[in-house]
C-alpha cells in the first residue's frame, strides 16, 4: 500500500495514465483522419464514375432502346402470335431435341451420361426457353427504364 501511495505522490502513475490517454487519443485521431480520407476518395470516385457515365451516355445516346424494343417484339411474336398461327396447322411436324440424363450417382463415382434424341410432334412447340426469355426481356426493359429515371432524378 505504501508503494502505491509513493508512486502516486511521485507522479509516475499519473504520467503512465496520461501517456495511455494521449496514445489512445492519437490512435483515434489517426483513425478518423483515415476515415475522412477514405470518404473523400469515395466521393471523388463516385463523381468521376458519374461523369464517365454521362460522357458515355452523351456519346452513344440511347440507341439501345430500339434493340430492346425489337427483342421484346420478337419474343412477343414467338410467344403470342406464333401459337395462334400454328394452331391452324396442327399436322405440321416439328422436330424437338430431347436430352435424357442417366447416372451421376455416388458423388460422381458413377458418371453421368446424356443421351440426345429427336422427337417429332405435330403443331407448335413452345419451349420453356422462350418463356424465360420473355420474362427476362420484360424485366430488362423495365429495369433499363427505372435505371434511366434514377440517373435523371439523381442530378
Amino acid at each position: 500500500m505504501n508503494s502505491l501511495a509513493e508512486l502516486w505522490d511521485s507522479g509516475i502513475l499519473g504520467g503512465v495514465f496520461t501517456t495511455l490517454v494521449t496514445f489512445f487519443g492519437q490512435l483515434s485521431a489517426l483513425n478518423s483522419q483515415k476515415f475522412t480520407s477514405v470518404m473523400e476518395a469515395f466521393q471523388k470516385q463516385q463523381s468521376s464514375d458519374s461523369a464517365a457515365h454521362d460522357a458515355a451516355f452523351a456519346r452513344s445516346g440511347d440507341g439501345g432502346v430500339w434493340a430492346r424494343r425489337i427483342m421484346l417484339l420478337m419474343a412477343f411474336f414467338m410467344l403470342g402470335i406464333c401459337p395462334m398461327i400454328f394452331a391452324f396447322f396442327a399436322d405440321v411436324p416439328v422436330a424437338v431435341e430431347t436430352v435424357e440424363q442417366t447416372g451421376g450417382w455416388l458423388w460422381g463415382l458413377i458418371p453421368e451420361r446424356e443421351t440426345f434424341g429427336v422427337a417429332y410432334i405435330n403443331g407448335f412447340y413452345l419451349a420453356d426457353v422462350w418463356k424465360e426469355l420473355m420474362a427476362n426481356l420484360i424485366s430488362a426493359y423495365i429495369g433499363a427504364g427505372i435505371t434511366r429515371k434514377a440517373f435523371k432524378l439523381g442530378r
